[in-house]
């Protein structure tokens, strides 16, 4: 059965971050692997997508995935809009408020952003790992929505599975990459027994806060230490295996 969760900030869309569970895939990619850029058949990944549909009540409807390449590129979906040419441009992070149209995000450690602001009626979702939330994948989204006349302080926002703290060891060479950037930045790493640790989470709503956006929803749910329940990139490295999963997190109007 496919497995579902909820923001309680986001009631008022449909939407969902899914775990691993409930898929056709097999081996590493069991089993409700979402992404293309593995080699799992394409029948496989078809047949996940068409779950997620399903579940989410939105099978009549088109999803857009982005060509997620931890970027700080952002891209609004509109009437106008070629889906065959957006598709292969590097995009992290996509805004829309098509009604029939929703937008999804594709993981497996990095953070999973869903938003939505009522009054304007626009959604989004963005693709943050360390990379592009460093390169302002957030600021750039936020930037994209205000110059489109949305109120930015009224967006509710929420955070899926993501690797924890606790699991997001880190070298100094990593951190001084962000201090290279803002030394503010060293505010999010923290240091036990020697050994360094990031908060992309935490990173992330800073990025947030910083337009005043407050309405952020956590769910705390960390993709490394629940192997039956999340893909992993970092855990699959750890286990010297050769490829992994990618869940699915999808919000539409």
């Amino acid at each position: 059965m496919v497995n579902m969760f909820k923001s309680k900030n986001l009631q008022s869309v449909k939407h969902g971050f899914f775990s691993r569970l409930g898929g056709v895939s097999t081996g590493l990619y069991s089993s409700l692997n979402l992404s293309e850029k593995t080699t799992d058949s394409k029948a496989n990944i078809f047949a996940n997508r068409a779950l997620v549909m399903d579940e989410l009540d939105i099978s009549s409807q088109k999803v857009f995935f982005p060509n997620q390449q931890h970027t700080s590129n952002v891209v609004l979906i509109d009437k106008t809009t070629d889906f065959n040419t957006v598709s292969r441009k590097p995009v992290d992070a996509v805004i829309t408020n098509l009604k029939g149209t929703g937008v999804g995000i594709l993981t497996a450690d990095c953070s999973p952003i869903l938003a939505h602001e009522s009054e304007s009626g626009y959604i989004l979702a963005i693709h943050a790992g360390w990379k592009g939330a460093l390169a302002g994948i957030c600021e750039n989204a936020l930037n994209s929505l205000k110059d489109l006349g949305v109120d930015i302080k009224k967006i509710s926002v929420a955070i899926g599975p993501t690797i924890s703290t606790k699991c997001y060891e880190v070298k100094l060479d990593f951190i001084e990459a962000f201090i290279r950037t803002n030394p503010y930045f060293e505010n999010f790493f923290f240091k036990e027994d020697g050994t360094y640790f990031f908060d992309l989470t935490l990173f992330i709503e800073s990025r947030f806060n910083l337009f005043g956006v407050y309405d952020i929803h956590n769910l705390g749910l960390c993709t490394y230490g629940n192997p039956e329940l999340f893909f992993s990139n970092r855990r699959a490295y750890h286990k010297s295996e050769r490829d992994f999963g990618r869940m699915a997190s999808i919000i539409c109007l």
